[in-house]
């Protein structure tokens, strides 16, 4: 295709008169080789995606810890994760803010958390034993618990 038009615009340029075409020429020249560029083709490893797909990839992957509350002190926690690791966090961030708390602390109770300053602190922690004693049915995504596609505000557990 490039070829026909390299041709066409060689052919135009012989044909035309010399003074009075010869700009004319040049911008339907320039016209026709800008019509005649092949469409970008996308690199051999990029796939063509839709905007929903896009949403779904740019999404954050879920950070949430679960596991049973052990030990607990003033400013600290101890989650004992679904995988057996011991992880003990102090409940106010470096930048002196305290993490979200919600519902009580007690050893045995099963529990929801997402960690700051590289794991060492609470950002949220949510005890699962009583919020399944509120809502039946729901997910815990980086924090927030979602239930039915909507995400709760979690003010304080009863």
């Amino acid at each position: 295709m490039h070829a026909v038009c390299i041709a066409l615009i060689h052919y135009l340029l012989m044909t035309l008169n010399k003074h009075s075409l010869s700009l004319l020429a040049l911008a339907f020249s320039f016209a026709l080789m800008a019509s005649c560029g092949k469409k970008p083709q996308p690199a051999d490893n990029q796939a063509d995606v839709t905007p929903a797909e896009t949403e779904v990839a740019d999404q954050i992957p879920d950070s949430t810890l679960y596991g049973v509350g052990g030990e607990f002190g003033m400013s600290t926690f101890t989650l004992i994760t679904e995988k057996g690791d011991t992880l003990n966090v102090t409940r106010t961030a470096l930048d002196g803010t305290d993490g979200e708390v919600y519902g009580s602390l007690r050893e045995g109770d099963r529990y929801a958390m997402t960690t700051r300053d590289n794991g060492e602190a609470i950002g949220v922690l949510i005890n699962l034993t009583e919020l399944e004693r509120k809502v039946k049915k729901f997910d815990v995504v980086n924090g927030h618990v979602v239930a039915e596609g909507d995400t709760l505000q979690l003010d304080k557990l009863l």
